[in-house]
């Protein structure tokens, strides 16, 4: 792993103060789990695309809550660093993560549903929103500390939608044409965040290793706050879904964190 040396003095801020280290002593650590539900997987809920013949989707699901029936693993579990308690400057980012990404996060619309269903970006880049289907679309970005958009998408076109403020909680997404169409954009003034995909698994990288730090974890269908937890074989409360970590430098394996059906609204 490479070494970075820094003259300056960075502070890693924590919930009960601020610790102070040199930006060459620091390093980095790189995080992974798998989430796992506790109990019999619930069925997906069906949708019905009828109003709009447009809508060729041959079996339409709800996205709302993911579990594979096999293993169990939950997708679209979000776990970040919470910013409310550790307001990271961007010089205590790793270096490699400073600049915001050159690339263009994009969400599209496929067989009238949005496709990431969960997403994040950081503060100032720009989302391309597509239209991959044969019907129309609008998407209304229900923004807080951003200005609301709320863009139509042609048939095969793409629309830009700015952003420039971190938003302090996910941002829902909405189609008022198709009703049953929603997804959840996370902005932030910082990368460290992970979002489990079929396999459950979340990974977040280059994190500051030996220091404490809040995390938090969220899911759109979570009952209240996801708290009660078994993460690598022991039981745990995490208090409003937050949870402190110091990872040690390079790879930190957590393990399967175990969720049970409860922690998840009932549909």
């Amino acid at each position: 792993m490479k070494k970075f040396f820094l003259a300056a003095l960075v502070s890693i801020p924590m919930a009960s103060g601020f610790l102070t280290v040199t930006a060459s002593a620091q390093k980095w650590a790189d995080l992974t789990m798998t989430v796992v539900l506790d109990g019999a997987v619930p069925e997906r809920k069906a949708i019905n695309m009828s109003a709009d013949p447009k809508c060729n989707n041959k079996n339409p699901l709800s996205d709302d809550l993911i579990i594979d029936p096999k293993t169990k693993a939950i997708s679209n579990i979000v776990f970040m660093i919470d910013t409310k308690k550790n307001k990271l400057e961007n010089s205590q980012l790793h270096p490699d993560l400073q600049k915001l990404p050159d690339t263009k996060p994009v969400l599209d619309n496929v067989l009238c549903k949005f496709e990431p269903h969960v997403m994040a970006i950081r503060a100032g880049q720009k989302i391309e929103v597509k239209n991959s289907d044969e019907a129309g679309h609008n998407a209304k970005f229900g923004f807080f500390a951003n200005k609301e958009v709320n863009p139509m998408i042609a048939a095969g076109k793409s629309v830009d939608v700015e952003t420039k403020e971190e938003e302090k909680a996910a941002t829902k997404v909405e189609c008022s044409i198709h009703p049953w169409m929603n997804a959840y954009v996370f902005i932030l003034n910082h990368p460290y965040i992970g979002i489990s995909g079929s396999d459950g698994v979340i990974k977040i990288e280059k994190l500051p290793a030996g220091v404490e730090l809040d995390f938090k974890i969220w899911h759109e269908s979570q009952n209240k706050s996801i708290e009660e937890v078994n993460l690598g074989g022991k039981a745990a409360t995490w208090t409003k879904g937050t949870v402190k970590l110091t990872l040690k430098e390079g790879a930190n394996d957590l393990g399967t964190l175990l969720l049970k059906p409860d922690r998840f609204k009932a549909k």
